[in-house]
């Protein structure tokens, strides 16, 4: 057994070992039954308040303040870490203030925050805020004064002013010790939203309902409470550690005998490549959407929510898949071709492989979603049937709708309104007409993102006979589909809101607005396909940037809503 097996078989086998240890000690009575629950009891009242929905419950609450808190207060220490690091004026003013008041114990100050603010939701949420606030500003400008003096005047040699600095020296540069900032002060949240559930009187979370299982002397309750604080801890880590190599590419870690990957490492990273990851925001932002308008409307759940994440996405991989393998049958994708998954043409898995894998993804999103229809009813069968069928002869057949014109319009129902009224509907059990109309902004960009592909491979889509609107059309009629599509997007947004259908929150989308109008400007000026090959990347960010600010509006106004019903 090499050294990197037999470490990861001990960072399983420890905490598994722990809880042994811990159960044997309290059987034989060498921790006081009475006071020390023993971890099957601990499991089993976990079981329990799931079954019983208190414990998603008190989860989405707790959730949403950590979400809204830390970013109420990791936003602006950033940003003003940032700019203490570059800036010796904003340094001199904020840094003995930020030094005076972190070394102050935060329970102290979130006493205090409660007697101004009230017994709110507002103030739970500042109190977690000002809690990260001063130790995330400190370590970002401590970060930044780290960076090596000569990369600064390597960037105002080159004509760099104040602000090109910022965003091209600073933040690149200091996203390392950021990353770790920013899970350090995660788990601090944590730690700081027992304190701020109890001293703000909140009647529900997690830390509400682990106090109240101290208070009543309930140690199976209040061994949970601390086993989600755990868990949600190793998760918060968890999702940085995997996310950070995206976020700092150029920080790769060093490879050594001892930290290869295994065969099975690299062969689900091959497969995860050849799912083609990068698209999931598609289907990511539509099922989000269709929660938040659902949590606005009075309906979440968190465990239906997770469902309904993971089927949507098995049922995205398993279309990608069974796309890239009907389009290598065919000879749409090759070798040469941009922007392709690759794993067939580099010969990473057999035509074969990726089929049967294709078939695999829609089988666990098939699972999944008949565990929803055993819950919310057929209307979700329905939906998920369709969506299987669609994602398969999209270019399986001998009509495939990839193939005759159809892409858009398929991608376009199914990426957009059908995803964000499934996700809906499996919160509520409803629907109506204002989430039909909230899904049609998403359904527009990501019929942009196909049509951008398009409009790259219209030559050679038109040289092997395929059909696309793109080659229907022709390069003016099918530029002008773009504009539509994307101008569509802006303008549904402004009638949503005029008519009330969405908070005037949601207008926070139309921040996007520059980024299209410079993809307009380019798909005007450009027809060769390596000139338009940003665009389709571009539009997806596009997409992915007007999606995350689209929902945040909507979480915005539920939050505002909350504060203002109590």
């Amino acid at each position: 057994m090499s050294r990197r097996q037999l470490s990861t078989l001990l960072s399983i086998l420890s905490p598994i070992l722990l809880l042994l240890i811990w159960e044997w000690a309290v059987s034989v009575k060498i921790l006081d039954p009475k006071f020390y629950p023993r971890p099957s009891e601990i499991f089993s009242t976990l079981r329990d308040l799931a079954a019983s929905g208190e414990l998603w419950s008190s989860l989405g609450v707790s959730l949403m303040r950590i979400l809204l808190g830390f970013l109420a207060g990791a936003i602006p220490a950033i940003l003003l870490g940032l700019l203490m690091g570059i800036n010796p004026l904003v340094r001199a003013i904020l840094d003995p203030i930020a030094s005076i008041i972190n070394p102050i114990p935060k329970i102290v100050l979130i006493f205090f925050i409660v007697l101004v603010g009230g017994f709110k939701e507002q103030t739970r949420i500042v109190s977690l805020a000002i809690g990260i606030f001063f130790m995330m500003l400190l370590d970002v400008a401590a970060a930044v004064r780290r960076i090596e003096p000569k990369y600064f005047e390597v960037a105002r040699s080159f004509g760099a002013n104040s602000w090109d600095t910022f965003f091209t020296v600073a933040l690149p540069a200091s996203l390392p010790s950021l990353v770790n900032t920013v899970k350090l002060s995660l788990a601090y949240t944590l730690t700081l939203l027992l304190g701020v559930e109890v001293f703000s009187s909140a009647t529900d979370g997690v830390g509400t309902l682990t106090w109240n299982a101290f208070n009543l002397l309930q140690y199976g309750r209040l061994g949970a409470g601390i086993m989600i604080f755990a868990v949600l801890g190793l998760t918060f880590s968890a999702i940085i550690d995997a996310i950070t190599p995206t976020i700092i590419p150029w920080n790769p870690r060093p490879v050594t005998p001892a930290t290869q990957e295994s065969a099975f490492t690299q062969a689900l990273q091959v497969w995860w490549r050849a799912a083609r990851p990068w698209s999931f925001s598609a289907s990511l932002i539509p099922v989000l959407l269709g929660a938040m308008v659902a949590a606005y409307d009075g309906h979440f759940n968190l465990w239906l929510f997770a469902l309904t994440l993971i089927g949507s996405l098995a049922i995205h991989a398993g279309t990608n898949l069974i796309n890239d393998y009907y389009d290598y049958r065919k000879g749409a994708d090759t070798e040469r071709s941009l922007g392709v998954g690759g794993a067939i043409q580099k010969r990473l898995l057999t035509p074969m492989q990726v089929f049967w894998g294709g078939i695999a993804a829609f089988a666990l999103g098939s699972v999944i979603g008949l565990y929803l229809v055993s819950v919310t009813g057929p209307f979700i069968l329905v939906l998920g049937v369709l969506s299987v069928l669609a994602g398969f002869f999209y270019t399986a057949g001998p009509a495939a709708f990839a193939y005759i014109g159809l892409g858009e319009v398929i991608v376009f129902i199914f990426m957009g309104p059908v995803m964000v009224i499934g996700a809906y509907y499996v919160q509520a059990q409803t629907l109506n007409w204002q989430v039909l109309l909230a899904s049609l902004p998403v359904g527009f960009l990501v019929a942009a993102i196909l049509h951008a592909n398009n409009l790259r491979d219209l030559e050679s889509d038109r040289q092997i006979g395929k059909r696309t609107l793109a080659t229907i059309l022709g390069r003016q009629r099918a530029n002008v589909e773009y504009f539509v599509l994307i101008g569509g997007t802006y303008a549904v947004l402004l009638i949503m809101v005029v008519l009330r259908v969405s908070p005037w929150y949601t207008l926070a989308g139309a921040l996007t607005l520059p980024a299209a109008v410079a993809l307009m400007q380019r798909v005007s000026a450009n027809s060769d396909p390596a000139a338009l090959n940003p665009v389709l990347r571009k539009t997806a960010q596009l997409h992915m940037r007007f999606g995350i600010l689209l929902i945040a509006g909507w979480v915005v106004a539920l939050f505002v809503n909350q504060v203002a019903s109590r």
